[in-house]
């Protein structure tokens, strides 16, 4: 039984919990739509972590710029509003780290990773958001016979390159000890990692930037780039420099689109139950995710509900209603729930809301100028964007200003991965493998051998040359 109450079959009705919360608890001083032709020094398109946060650093850079962030809808009502809360740690990703850019480099980029967990939480004090920072590190559990292999793999790299202290093995004991669920196995910790309230970081964010002289115009979609001067409807931003933080909104640009495939991801939340959590053991507020390459991720709030993501949504050519209004993928998630957590089987699920991730072909975001105009972009966050766009929001300001900084000298910044297949090609096969995908884990979950074609589709992409889906 699922159980669902409300609205919850029909998230597009509605807002994300986490940005009607934050809205409901401070609507913050309204920003009116551009009306007239504007100057600008930087023109930011996108109005979620990566341009606030570059916003935010390039004040920190030169106070004295005019910085115009454009927004399509208000900030946080995209992907950074919408997301799990989730500022994670990169050790996980070594392996493809890695294989793109060596061992002393790929170390470097999980430091920086690493460092703004830390830094997102001192700002939220600093600045006074309360955005349920707690920084509980992340935990790795095992659901299927076929996933141990991929968790010894993970933490062996990981001593491999010298860093054992940030992840390392957890025995099926030490797995219940910090969330008892008859679903896990074993698993593996990760120190780097830390829960919010996206929607309380991103307005809070917002109300910061505001105050140090950034204009934001919210209900402003942009249709074109002409140059580095963005173009609306009812006027144009004549700007020096041009920054797209579209996130998933990036297969429509042309700058973008050969980079990206948009999935979708859906989370339910359930009605508070602070005894039960207790009475699982899950009380020292740690990030949880399954081993699916449709990743099952799952966290607390200070009220006792938990949060539960499922990536098992649809990948499409545009971002439209499927990203949103995606009952069946609603559905699906909170199976996932119930299977993770059959304690709570009388515990309603209150709400539901989906979003648009932008996949990358390598599973890792890059940051940079794009093209030789005096245009930047972050792209390709995979999901795990929390802390990532801390950083991207630096290495943008820096490009911008010119500085000197370790952060323009990570190896992400100005990478170019292979491209994706063009349209249609590339949404039509994303869906089908992501379907495989789900098929394959899902029967390794229930005991089930795979079928070959679905086994066959799910490795696709390895076979191409992406570093998504299973080997």
């Amino acid at each position: 039984m699922l159980n669902l109450k409300g609205n919850a079959l029909t998230p597009g009705r509605q807002r994300s919990w986490w940005l009607r919360e934050a809205l409901e608890r401070d609507p913050g001083r309204a920003c009116p739509p551009l009306d007239r032709d504007v100057n600008a020094d930087v023109v930011i398109v996108g109005g979620g972590f990566t341009g606030l946060w570059t916003a935010y650093f390039l004040t920190e850079r030169n106070p004295n710029l005019g910085i115009i962030v454009l927004e399509q809808d208000i900030c946080g009502g995209g992907p950074s509003g919408r997301n799990g809360g989730f500022a994670s740690g990169w050790w996980d990703e070594l392996h493809g780290l890695v294989t793109l850019y060596g061992r002393e480099r790929a170390v470097a980029a999980c430091r920086a990773i690493g460092s703004s967990i830390t830094a997102i939480g001192e700002f939220c004090e600093a600045h006074g958001i309360d955005a349920w920072y707690r920084r509980g590190g992340y935990m790795y559990a095992i659901t299927a016979a076929a996933h141990e292999r991929l968790c010894e793999e993970m933490v062996a790299l990981a001593q491999e390159v010298g860093v054992p202290e940030e992840l390392r093995e957890l025995s099926p004991a030490e797995v219940k000890e910090r969330c008892s669920s008859p679903a896990f196995r074993g698993g593996a910790f990760m120190r780097d990692g830390a829960s919010v309230q996206p929607g309380r970081l991103v307005r809070g964010l917002r109300r910061v930037v505001r105050e140090r002289g950034v204009t934001i115009h919210e209900n402003t979609p942009v249709a074109r780039l002409d140059g580095t001067d963005a173009v609306t409807a009812h006027g144009t931003v004549r700007a020096r420099h041009a920054v797209l933080a579209v996130n998933a909104w990036g297969v429509g640009w042309p700058q973008l689109n050969r980079r990206l495939v948009a999935w979708s991801s859906y989370i339910v939340l359930t009605a508070p139950a602070p005894d039960r959590i207790r009475e699982i053991g899950w009380t020292g507020g740690e990030l949880i995710s399954d081993f699916r390459t449709s990743l099952r991720y799952f966290r607390t709030t200070p009220d006792g509900r938990i949060a539960f993501g499922g990536g098992g949504g649809r990948a499409r050519r545009t971002i439209d209603d499927m990203f949103t209004h995606d009952s069946r993928a609603v559905a699906e998630t909170a199976e996932g729930f119930r299977l993770m957590f059959p304690a709570f089987a009388d515990v309603p699920i209150e709400d539901a809301w989906g979003g648009p991730i932008d996949v990358s072909p390598t599973h890792l975001p890059t940051f940079g100028r794009v093209g030789d105009r005096n245009v930047y972009a972050a792209t390709g966050y995979t999901g795990n964007g929390v802390a990532p766009t801390h950083v991207a929001g630096q290495v943008i300001a820096d490009l911008i200003t010119g500085a000197d900084t370790d952060a323009v000298r990570l190896p992400m910044v100005n990478a170019r991965p292979r491209a994706f297949p063009p349209e249609p090609f590339r949404s039509m096969g994303a869906a089908v493998v992501r379907r495989a995908m789900i098929a394959k884990e899902t029967a390794e979950e229930q005991g089930r051998e795979p079928g070959f074609l679905v086994s066959q589709l799910a490795r696709t992409p390895r076979r191409m040359g992406y570093l998504l889906g299973p080997d």
